[in-house]
C-alpha cells in the first residue's frame, strides 16, 4: 500500500530516472530534474549555488549514465522523453 502511495507522488520523470538509473546520485538528479525544466548552466548555478565545472561535471557523468554517447544528443530532451 505505502508502495503504491509513493508512486502516485513521485512524478514518472523521477521514477524512471531512480528505477531505471541508480547510479545516478541525488546530486546528478536534482541537476537533471533542473535540465529537464529547460533550466541552463548558469541558472543551475545560481539556484544551487556551485561551479560552473561542477554543473558541466554532473552533466557529463548524467549522460554517461544514461548511455549518452553522441556530443549531439540533447540532454533536455532525452530528459523530457523519459517524462512519459
Amino acid at each position: 500500500m505505502i508502495e503504491n502511495h509513493l508512486k502516485e507522488i513521485i512524478s514518472p520523470f523521477l521514477q524512471n530516472l531512480t528505477t531505471k538509473h541508480f547510479d545516478l546520485t541525488p546530486r546528478e538528479i536534482q541537476i537533471a530534474t533542473l535540465i529537464k525544466e529547460g533550466k541552463t548552466t548558469k541558472e543551475i548555478t545560481e539556484y544551487l549555488n556551485i561551479s560552473a565545472t561542477a554543473v558541466d561535471f554532473h552533466r557529463k557523468n548524467i549522460r554517461s549514465k544514461l548511455g549518452i554517447k553522441n556530443e549531439k544528443t540533447n540532454l533536455r530532451s532525452l530528459l523530457l522523453s523519459m517524462s512519459t
